[in-house]
């Protein structure tokens, strides 16, 4: 049985080229690369607008307003085809700007913004919270990925986790189309749900020029966190947030959506643990880790999400690749009995160069509890 593929158009408004409004960096005045300059997004306004689960509201989903806040409060939005204006609320973080819409006619199919002179015009997609209500819902980013992997990093979550359904963006891969993803994605045994949106904007760079969060300006990505959370999983059992090169886990075997769902605040955070590229094509043949403990750590946190909570449902809320930002008080906790596997032979190498076996072999030791969980795999 196939999965049923979810709507994941998207309507994205970018300014003209011809625009003298360009969305301007942090501390402009520093000197940055002109690597940094062409990866830097300084024309796109959203990457979506859609309704929101309530039915009620529209929702967009942008880069950040940096330079750009006074533009986007002096904007006009109307709804098509009435011409109704709609009230306006803005909810911006570091990277990126929320913008709720109210007052939408049961008829309105399109959004039209007025922005620094330029009229856009934004279909208004639909909400698919209600067909993934009660989903484990995984999700993450693609670009150029083997097939075998994106197939692999599915069938696991679905045989140790329960996952059911899949969001995954597609960053403009040139190995193979989004609809491949798709079909790769609906014949995983346990998936009922599956979507690829087709997302081929700049990803955006690091930020050398300044010291703190200098992956601020990768706005899509986090940008598409958004979209998953309010577009899709709003009304969802629980969030994964996992990538293709890593694995999540349980020391006890209890699914990781069951932690966060039973969790004090409904977040659960953790940890990985690094495994080596020692030869293989899929996840399941890579198995060895450094002895050491330490060296073997992955310190970047990996999250699950139980999105019934109150606090989630503030639009304020904003998931990020390590951590939400806006979350409620004592709503994190990191539960010894989480994990996830990073497996640095799973990579295209697109940031660094890490699919290499350690240089001594004897360094290494069999990750056991890994060993176990990849057995489902056999089943």
């Amino acid at each position: 049985m196939t999965a049923e593929p979810l709507p994941s158009a998207n309507s994205s408004a970018v300014l003209p080229f011809n625009s003298p409004v360009r969305r301007l960096p942090r501390a402009p005045q520093r000197k940055r690369t002109a690597e940094f300059t062409a990866a830097f997004d300084d024309r796109t306004l959203f990457y979506d607008c859609f309704r929101h689960a309530d039915g009620q509201r529209i929702l967009m989903v942008g880069p950040a307003w940096v330079n750009l806040e006074a533009g986007y409060r002096l904007a006009k939005f109307v709804a098509l085809p009435s011409k109704t204006p709609l009230r306006v609320r803005f909810f911006p973080s570091l990277s990126t700007l929320v913008t709720e819409l109210v007052g939408a006619p049961a008829d309105t199919h399109s959004v039209e913004v007025t922005f620094a002179g330029e009229r856009l015009v934004l279909p208004v997609q639909p909400s698919s919270a209600a067909t993934l209500r009660d989903r484990k819902l995984l999700f993450s980013i693609n670009r150029n990925n083997d097939l075998a992997w994106i197939r692999e990093w599915a069938t696991f979550h679905a045989k140790v986790h329960g996952t059911d359904a899949v969001i995954l963006f597609d960053n403009g891969s040139s190995r193979y189309e989004p609809a491949e993803v798709l079909a790769t994605l609906q014949l995983v045994p346990g998936i009922a749900f599956a979507g690829v949106p087709s997302w081929p904007y700049s990803f955006g760079p690091i930020d050398r020029a300044v010291r703190k969060d200098p992956y601020w300006a990768r706005f899509l990505q986090i940008g598409s966190m958004s979209v998953v959370l309010r577009r899709y999983g709003e009304l969802a059992y629980g969030l994964l947030d996992c990538d293709i090169d890593e694995l999540a886990g349980t020391r006890s075997g209890r699914s990781i959506y069951e932690l966060a769902k039973t969790s004090r605040g409904g977040l659960v955070a953790f940890r990985g643990i690094w495994i080596e590229a020692t030869g293989g094509a899929r996840q399941r043949d890579f198995r060895m880790r450094l002895a050491d403990d330490k060296a073997a750590l992955s310190r970047q946190r990996k999250w699950a999400l139980d999105p019934s909570r109150k606090w989630v449902r503030k639009l304020s809320v904003h998931p990020y690749w390590h951590w939400i930002e806006g979350r409620a008080l004592f709503a994190k906790s990191m539960p010894e009995d989480a994990l996830y596997w990073h497996f640095k032979g799973i990579n295209t190498n697109w940031k660094e160069q890490r699919a290499q076996a350690p240089a001594e072999a004897g360094t290494l030791v069999e990750d056991q509890l890994l060993v176990s969980a990849l057995e489902k795999l056999q089943d």
